[in-house]
Formats: structure tokens, C-alpha cells, sequence
């Protein structure tokens, strides 16, 4: 790749917006600067540019599922018979049709204006294969799509607190200790900083690794990121209670330090102490409020992280949902909703609700992936979004009412161009490689929904 230059109309930056200056990006995907001289050989954005979003929490394989579990099969339809199928799903996957699926998947995201993704990647043997093979397969799919992608193998070993025994479904997820650390030696820690790729680590849940040993685990592979479910189901809670006499993350806040690396999923049934507990540490919490609305998890208090000075970034989940506009759009709808209010997330220091979103959750995402992203400044990698200021929608709109607009509706085709590491790989909306891949994913799709991934 060769130096970059691109002439933007507007852009978003740290402080806010600049208009009519000159991103400079280096043969290496990084941004060198940032100004306002004229330069003859800059290449025109046609539209408003803000930073591509970072996805902290994926599950490729679920996208297989979506608009497959629509149906009210029992009277205790929840989270868990959810997951019943999910896990049928699963069980029909082999590493090759992982690559695939998560080809296309990263694909969608990235159209969705997700440049970078966290995989929190727990069915380690499909098809009883390596636990390096699977990891391999989301790697190369990355690589193809071309977006960052923080890889998170997750440590998996029991079914329940009380170091529950797993059940036969969740035998491909599950590894000892040795196993779980071999397997991040393997894929080689963190990775070139240079590079779009990173490796760190999630403990399942709280349910799924005992806390006594998450300490250990945290001290023996340093300077990752570090990922957990928690608090997401209300059952969750109960349980941890009747097993502790704690709640999650109280318990889990008494066992670790809280830091940077952390990155808390879901967080949904956190109380008044648990949220007070993590707006005073350095760690992220990743909301999916498609995912948690789509499986009726509830509805994290976001309102009060952020009122006491707490940090939050967006993830995809299941993939039900690949737009990172609609996230931040439920991610405030819900808040009005309790609070019967409007604009309730900007903040007592009021302004634009798109840009508050937007750059509060690409700067905690980036944190919470260890990836040089999330903002448009010297030192960063070149991901960034252009929207689509002919579309009706948008036409005539200045920068901050554009950015509303794509917040606020969802809609993901108000994007025109996507750029990760200063390469164009969306255009007009569409990934460059979607055509090709349609067919392949749509026989995978149609092949294991035929044999048992719908209900």
C-alpha cells in the first residue's frame, strides 16, 4: 500500500468537527496528520467522515441462526431455550463452514461501519476438530473481509457455579487450564502492533470458570485484553447469590482488579454498588442491545454508568443485527423509554446525542480491544466511515445533523464508503467481496437450517 491523502468536507475529531482539512495516511495504514494545506493530489470524500466503530463482542456462528428461533415453542421461551438451539446449531459446523460464515458475517459489519471486531470465540472443536484450527479459520476470515479483529478464545469449563459438570452440548467449548493457555502460546499473544490482528483472552462467565482461579489466569497471560459475560440473565444472579452470597460482579470486583483490559458484557442486572464499582475502575462494559433485547436479557442502566463518570462501547452479539448505528440507536430508545425523556444519554452537557454515541463508544471500544482505532488522530489507524450526503435523508444536513440522523434511524445504507487501515473495502454501501460470497453462504445457511438449526 502506498501514502494516502483524502480531502474531507468534514471530519470528526477528538474535539469535534474540522472542516475542509486534509488526512494524511501513511503507507502503513497509520494516520501521519491533520490539516487545513491545500494538497492537489488529495483524494475527494464524498461525504462526512467520523471513525469506524470497534465490535467488542461477536459471536460469528450465531449469525447462522438469525430469524431461525422466531417461534414460541414452550411457555418458558427465554434466553435459555435460545440457547437450546443455538447450540444445535453449533453442532453442525465445521471449521471450514466457520470461515465461511465469518467471511460473510465480517463482511455485513463492516458495511454496518464495525471496523475492527472482538470474537468471543467458545466452540473450539467443531467437527472434533483442533481448538487452533477454529481459531485459525476466524483469523483468516478477518483477513479476507479485511477488518481488525481482536480474537478472544474463551475459557470454558463448567456449566454452572459450583464447578458444574458441562454438558454433552457444551463439550467442544470446553478447556482445562494447560489446554486454554497452550492454545493462546499457540496463536501467539499479542500480535504486531503494526498489524490488524490481536489476541486476548475471555473467561466465559462467572458460571462457566470458577472466580478462585480467574486471578491466577489474569497474572499468567499479561497485557491482553481480558472479557466477560456477566449479569446478563436474572437466573445468573440467583445463582451466583445462593452458590457466593455474592452478586457477579460484586464477587467477581473482590477477586481481580478492574483495570483496562477488562471488558464487562452485558452488565445487565448490575445494581446501584455494582455500577458505583465500575464507573470508579478503568474498565469498559459492552452492550448489545439488539442481542439483549432479541433474547429478553432486560435493560442495562447506561443512564447511571455514564452519570457517574462510567465507559461503555457496542458489540454485535449474536448478529441478529450488524449495524452499529442501530446498537446505539436501542442503546438510547431503551433510556427514554425508562426515563421518559428524550436525548437522555447525551448528559447534562447536552449537545448532539450522534456524536456523544458515537465517540463514546469508538474510544471505550477501542480501549477495550487493544486496537490503535476508534478516533481520527495522528497515531491511529486510518478506519474510518463516510456517509452518504446524497442520500435524501442526509442532503443539505451539516455534520452534526447527519450524524443524529444516522443514530437515531439505524440505517446503516446512510453509509457510503468504509475504510479500515486507510483501504476503501465499502463503496456505494456494499463490501467489495459480497458478491462473491452470497452463493457459498447462502447453501451453508440453507444446508444446516434443512438439518436441524430451526426449532
Amino acid at each position: 500500500m502506498t501514502a494516502q491523502h483524502y480531502r474531507c468536507p468534514w471530519l470528526l475529531g477528538p474535539d469535534g468537527w474540522q472542516q475542509d482539512v486534509v488526512m494524511r495516511v501513511a503507507a502503513n495504514g497509520i494516520i501521519e496528520r491533520i490539516d487545513a494545506q491545500p494538497d492537489e493530489h488529495a483524494r475527494p470524500l464524498p461525504g462526512v467522515v467520523i471513525p469506524g466503530m470497534p465490535n467488542v463482542h461477536s459471536h460469528a456462528h450465531q449469525r447462522l441462526i438469525a430469524g431461525l428461533t422466531g417461534r414460541h415453542g414452550s411457555d418458558e421461551d427465554s434466553f435459555w431455550s435460545w440457547r437450546d438451539q443455538m447450540y444445535r446449531a453449533i453442532g453442525l459446523l465445521s471449521a471450514e463452514d466457520l470461515e465461511t460464515l465469518a467471511t460473510w458475517l465480517y463482511c455485513e459489519l463492516i458495511e454496518g461501519g464495525y471496523t475492527v471486531t472482538g470474537e468471543f470465540h467458545y466452540p473450539h472443536r467443531l467437527a472434533e476438530c483442533d481448538p487452533v484450527e477454529t481459531s485459525q479459520a476466524l483469523l483468516s476470515a478477518a483477513e479476507q473481509a479485511g477488518c481488525g479483529l481482536t480474537l478472544l478464545p474463551v475459557w470454558y469449563r463448567y456449566s454452572g457455579f459450583g464447578r458444574k459438570a458441562p454438558t454433552a452440548e457444551q463439550a467442544p467449548f470446553i478447556l482445562g487450564r494447560h489446554a486454554f493457555g497452550e492454545l493462546i502460546e499457540q496463536l501467539g499473544g499479542p500480535m504486531d502492533p503494526d498489524g490488524l490482528h490481536r489476541i486476548g483472552m475471555a473467561p466465559h462467565s462467572l458460571r462457566a470458570v470458577d472466580v478462585a482461579d480467574l486471578a491466577e489466569l489474569v497474572s499468567a497471560i499479561p497485557e491482553v485484553p481480558v472479557h466477560i459475560h456477566i449479569s446478563e440473565q436474572p437466573a445468573e444472579v440467583e445463582a451466583c447469590l445462593a452458590a457466593t452470597g455474592k452478586r457477579p460482579i460484586e464477587l467477581l470486583a473482590e477477586h481481580v482488579e478492574l483495570d483496562a483490559r477488562w471488558c464487562l458484557i452485558h452488565a445487565t442486572h448490575a445494581n446501584d454498588d455494582e455500577i458505583a464499582t465500575l464507573s470508579k475502575s478503568d474498565a469498559v462494559v459492552g452492550l448489545c442491545p439488539t442481542t439483549e433485547a432479541d433474547l429478553g436479557d432486560g435493560v442495562f442502566p447506561a443512564d447511571r454508568l455514564l452519570e457517574t463518570g462510567g465507559r461503555l462501547a457496542i458489540g454485535s452479539d449474536s448478529n441478529l443485527v450488524t449495524s452499529a448505528a442501530a446498537e446505539l440507536q436501542l442503546l438510547e430508545w431503551t433510556a427514554r423509554l425508562t426515563r421518559n425523556q428524550r436525548n437522555v444519554l447525551v448528559g447534562q452537557q447536552g449537545g448532539h446525542i450522534g456524536k456523544r454515541l458515537w465517540t463514546l463508544a469508538a474510544t471505550c471500544g477501542a480501549q477495550a480491544l487493544a486496537q490503535p482505532v476508534g478516533a481520527l488522530v495522528p497515531g491511529r489507524r486510518a478506519d474510518f466511515i463516510v456517509l452518504d450526503q446524497q442520500h435524501p435523508l442526509l442532503s443539505g444536513l451539516g455534520p452534526d445533523q447527519q450524524l443524529d440522523t444516522l443514530v437515531t434511524t439505524g440505517r446503516s445504507d446512510l453509509i457510503n464508503e468504509v475504510h479500515v487501515v486507510g483501504k476503501c473495502l465499502v463503496q456505494g454501501g456494499k463490501h467489495r467481496l459480497k458478491d462473491a460470497l452470497a452463493d457459498d453462504f447462502a447453501r451453508l445457511r440453507a444446508r444446516l437450517a434443512q438439518h436441524g438449526a430451526s426449532p
